[in-house]
């Protein structure tokens, strides 16, 4: 199964299209095929600014299922890799969970393309990765809206 850390953009960004990227992979982490990780300083500031900036009370719902299904991990080391040093939390959650990807539209942490093994992608490219390694992935998420 693959790991990630997502990052509070892609939480936001996931309210505008119920068919988005971003809601396709919260879905997919809600579901249990992919496993999300974050630490407690990631966690609380997506639970603090989600809230303030969407305003769609069922999918502000699908976030606490979301924030329900994500792992906690502690660091185990700083990182100091990002111009943004409010992004070096989301660094931090991927060494520590050893993550596969690191999912985000943040330009400074994409430019890093790669941090300890963790691959830095848009929500799009993580998605193409991951209906491919998941020959039924598409199939899945259909089935959620068919029936």
């Amino acid at each position: 199964m693959l790991k990630v850390v997502i990052d509070t953009n892609l939480l936001i960004d996931g309210a505008a299209d119920f068919y988005s990227y971003c809601s396709r992979i919260l879905d997919a982490v809600i579901a249990g095929q992919i496993e999300a990780f974050a630490n407690r300083a990631t966690l609380r500031e997506n639970q603090f600014i989600t809230p303030k900036k969407i305003t769609d009370s069922s999918y502000l719902n699908k976030l606490t299922f979301y924030f329900d299904a994500v792992r906690l991990v502690e660091n185990s080391e700083k990182a100091f890799a990002s111009e943004d040093e409010q992004d070096n939390k989301l660094l931090e959650s991927a060494v520590a969970s050893n993550a596969d990807f690191l999912i985000t539209s943040d330009h400074h942490l994409l430019k890093l393309e790669n941090y300890h093994g963790t691959k830095i992608v848009r929500p799009e490219e993580f998605w193409n990765i991951y209906q491919d390694k998941t020959s039924d992935g598409w199939k899945e998420w259909l089935k959620k809206f068919i029936s």
